[in-house]
């Protein structure tokens, strides 16, 4: 009978002759050999069995490390960060593994049914993009929320309303914060305009005093107001308005007489950078659970054209893509993007009032290194104003950006001029763009401190009406394009997976049900800016001021682009709609040795066509600042899983790569053709993205299209 006791027992009992014989049989499997129970041990014999016990832990210890690392770890929660998990719950018809159908008899691709299993977000012969999960651990262990906290205790000391009976606004003294301020005898305030200079400097007025309040003159856009005592100035803020204009009430009046009583529905735009799908539901998950929860139209497949935020924004304002963009509106020269045919352009020309505030002014999406507009682009403008308040108000800094500006973060200036001019315009017809960079624009956790805010900002856009006659649409430009999350799985899909979401007032969906059923189908299809320039232009012909959506030009750069009110085709892909293989999000890849001779071919390549794009940027005027890069090493290698195949008989490969001097991370997707020359056989598609910080070594360079590719030779400090 074979021994059960453990192969290090030391039991002395002389009269168990068969455990000396398990013993023995043990030996030819373990290569163990047990001395008789009448021979005592020696130190010898319990050193040998020490030996070849370590020998076997060790062999033990090497499987569970293989296993680990190739099975991966368990998913667990981190339960030291436990509270950063909200479970949203996606209210769709379109989730999970079941067969969808939307009948449409215009467009007979529409009415296949469509099987769409678990885990994706699009699923096609064409494209198949995966549905992340947005708790994934190597994401989640760089991520706390962060709590919202008030910028000042204390209430404003000022207030501004606009009177319906004057048609002006009305600056007054807040009763209910007077009494805060611990204000004895001597106490004077007065207020001063701002003026538009120019893009990068504005005016001030003489500063009026009042007593308890005051007119303000319907040529002002904006004030900043300050308050003092005999002790000094105890209070100094600022106040954005929406005045009364007689331009503007003219153009309304004379389009509003030609609808002859036709309802006609306005666009409210809110736009938050770098925010990707996930992200939203990860950050702000009371925010989206209130989307999915109040029927908004979610477009999941929505793809980034390009890299950062100026070219999607010039795709879905203007219909370019950035070389095109650069060519027929040069941001570089004075009056060079007043050339462009901005939608709010055509809303203006076709009589709606026109609106575009962004905060973060230096970091503007057509100022930063760029000249911005010579004119206003809209009717109401914000910069100036943000210009004059982080000069002059109260200023802290959250991760490079400022944060607080006065009693109110920067974005909060922004939404609640958004809200005041839709509630101005809430019984005419307005177009208003609204762009936030500042609780976004560096962190993936920052914005979760903006959650409660807005949630609660949607719920006053319906309390106050705006959602009854406006198609408003909640979206960003991509997801966060930098930071230790980016060189993730995740971060890689995330930063070209921004969120979409689209708003259809009820009188809408009651006259055109068909859009609901093609939003609705559209939610899981490839969708891009082109589409949004495209349905931007759609909506501007239910207004019936205008012609066909065919008399207005298409999306310039993507002919095959459409309105997303009009159902989107399963078999698109990502060449259809002019997304370079360097943003699709349509591939999986498998991963390939880094150090194989064709992925170094490759990252040499890509080294040189870097270097070539500085030497030949701007006719070569630039390419004495920076020096030459070298590769340094690639980080990790893969290669795309394209299911028809290239009649170029391309292959795709994806790179991670740091080069020298700089050390600088980039990324970047090449078509490799084998049977080319060495010189030719490889194109770098999109553009090289930086994943790591560029601050200080490119200082000399003041052109963002090559700034992350430029080492400067003499660096500033």
């Amino acid at each position: 009978m074979s021994d059960k006791r453990p192969l290090l027992d030391t039991s002395d009992n002389e009269n168990e002759g068969d455990g000396f014989m398990g013993a023995r049989d043990s030996s030819m499997t373990t290569g163990i050999t047990y001395k008789s129970a009448t021979v005592a041990p020696t130190f010898l014999w319990y050193g040998r069995q020490i030996l070849v016990r370590r020998k076997l832990f060790v062999g033990l210890l090497v499987v569970f490390i293989f296993s680990y690392f190739l099975i991966g770890p368990a998913d667990v929660l981190d339960l030291d960060n436990v509270d950063s998990i909200v479970q949203v719950h996606h209210h769709s018809g379109v989730l999970n593994n079941e067969v969808v159908s939307y009948p449409n008899p215009i467009n007979p691709e529409a009415n296949q049914k469509i099987l769409l299993p678990k885990g994706y977000l699009v699923y096609s012969n064409q494209c198949r993009i995966v549905d992340l999960d947005p708790y994934k651990r190597d994401v989640m262990r760089h991520f706390k929320r962060v709590s919202y906290k008030p910028c000042k205790q204390r209430l404003p000391l000022t207030q501004m309303r606009f009177d319906d009976h004057s048609r002006r606004y009305v600056l007054s003294i807040n009763k209910t914060a007077f009494q805060s301020y611990h204000v004895e005898n001597v106490f004077s305030c007065c207020y001063m305009g701002v003026e538009r200079v120019s893009e990068s400097n504005v005016s001030y007025t003489n500063c009026q005093h009042f007593k308890s309040k005051a007119q303000i003159s319907n040529t002002t856009d904006s004030v900043i107001v300050k308050c003092s005592t005999d002790k000094g100035q105890i209070y100094i803020n600022g106040h954005a308005t929406i005045p009364e204009r007689v331009d503007i009430q003219q153009r309304l009046k004379q389009w509003k007489r030609r609808d002859q009583g036709k309802r006609v529905p306005s666009v409210l735009m809110i736009g938050i950078d770098s925010i990707s799908r996930v992200n939203l539901i990860r950050a702000m998950p009371k925010t989206a659970q209130y989307l999915y929860d109040n029927d908004w139209f979610e477009l999941a497949g929505y793809n980034k054209i390009d890299d950062n935020t100026f070219p999607n924004i010039m795709a879905l304002m203007v219909g370019y893509n950035l070389s095109n963009a650069l060519k027929h509106c040069n941001p570089y020269i004075s009056g060079g993007l007043d050339k462009c045919d901005f939608v709010w352009k055509l809303y203006e020309k076709h009589g709606y009032a026109t609106s575009y505030g962004e905060d973060a002014v230096k970091i503007n999406t057509f100022n930063y290194l760029k000249k911005g507009f010579k004119q206003p682009p809209v009717d109401y403008y914000l910069r100036p104003y943000l210009s004059a308040a982080e000069k002059l108000l109260d200023v802290n800094v959250v991760l490079g950006l400022p944060h607080c500006l006065g009693f109110e973060t920067e974005s909060e200036h922004v939404y609640n001029y958004a809200l005041e001019f839709a509630r101005r315009y809430r019984n005419d017809s307005f177009f208003g763009f609204f762009w936030t960079n500042t609780h976004s624009h560096g962190d993936i956790s920052q914005t979760s401190s903006m959650d409660d805010y807005l949630r609660g900002y949607l719920q006053r856009l319906v309390a106050q009406g705006t959602m009854e006659h406006s198609i408003v649409v909640f979206f960003s430009d991509h997801g966060l394009r930098f930071g230790p999350t980016r060189s993730t799985w995740s971060g890689h899909l995330e930063e070209r997976l921004p969120f979409l979401f689209i708003w259809l007032p009820p009188f809408v969906r009651a006259e055109h049900p068909e859009f609901v059923d093609a939003l609705r189908q559209n939610r899981n299809r490839l969708t891009t800016p082109y589409d949004l320039h495209m349905t931007l232009k759609h909506i501007l012909t239910l207004s019936g001021r205008t012609g066909s959506l065919e008399t207005l030009d298409g999306a310039k750069d993507c002919p095959q682009c459409q309105s997303l009110l009009l159902p989107v085709p399963l078999s698109r892909s990502c060449e259809d709609v002019a997304i370079e293989d360097h943003w699709c999000t349509c591939w999986s890849y498998n991963a390939v040795k880094k150090n194989s001779k064709t992925v170094r071919h490759l990252g040499e390549r890509v080294v040189h066509y870097l270097n070539d794009y500085v030497t030949s940027f701007r006719n070569g005027s630039l390419a004495h600042l920076c020096q030459p890069l070298t590769l340094q090493g690639i980080s990790a290698a893969y290669k795309a899983k394209i299911s028809q195949v290239d009649p170029s008989q391309a292959q795709i490969y994806w790179l991670t790569f740091s080069t020298a001097p700089n050390q600088a991370l980039y990324e970047a997707t090449v078509r490799y053709i084998k049977n080319m020359t060495s010189e030719d056989n490889v194109q770098v598609t999109g553009s090289v993205s930086r994943l790591n910080s560029y601050s200080g070594e490119a200082d000399c360079m003041n052109d963002f299209a090559i700034k992350k590719y430029c080492y400067c030779r003499h660096k500033s400090g």
